[in-house]
């Protein structure tokens, strides 16, 4: 097994060791299966329901961020301080894909809304143009680990960023259960 998928694996096993019944979603229609962690509905003809080893057995991203901290106590001159932040898991158009989102086969697919519903039902929302027409689909990942460790209890197991964005907090959504593509 590739050292970084054995890495978000275990990061999802560290993160939820406590997952034997799995968490209730807003976004799903009927209940789910022990140690589901993300449901993907209505991308193909079927849910796809992930636990963290099917999770951890897809393409893996590592994507860093970079963000500009200033502070009137540690920096007089007005500088800022850049951090980074890597964050690891799986693209969102990926994910679609996987799941049976083929615009190729289905041309409804290109007018699909695909939005990223979190435990306490906070929705992000991306259009297919965007996933798969613009680079931002580059930069949209299913968040498994930050700076190569799990999530922690406030913002996973699973997280969701938006990278690309001007603002990245409207659509970063932490505790991420379901995608759910809407035509």
């Amino acid at each position: 097994m590739p050292a970084l998928k054995k890495i978000a694996l275990l990061a999802l096993a560290a993160a939820a060791p406590g997952l034997a019944l799995a968490q209730a979603c807003p976004g799903d229609a009927s209940p789910r299966a022990a140690g589901t962690l993300l449901t993907v509905q209505g991308a193909g003809p079927a849910t796809l329901a992930l636990d963290a080893a099917a999770l951890a057995a897809l393409p893996q991203a590592t994507l860093t961020q970079r963000q500009s901290v200033t502070s009137s106590v540690t920096s007089n001159s007005g500088t800022a301080d850049e951090r980074r932040l890597a964050y690891g898991g799986v693209l969102l158009r990926e994910l679609l894909t996987r799941a049976g989102l083929d615009a190729a086969r289905d041309r409804g697919a290109r007018v699909a809304v695909v939005e990223a519903v979190a435990t306490d039902n906070y929705r992000a929302v991306f259009t297919w143009g965007e996933l798969f027409n613009t680079t931002v689909g580059e930069q949209v990942i299913v968040i498994a680990t930050q700076d190569g460790q799990p999530l922690d209890a406030a913002a996973g197991p699973l997280a969701l960023r938006s990278l690309a964005d001007l603002r990245p907090g409207p659509r970063h959504v932490r505790n991420l259960c379901a995608v759910i593509v809407r035509r």
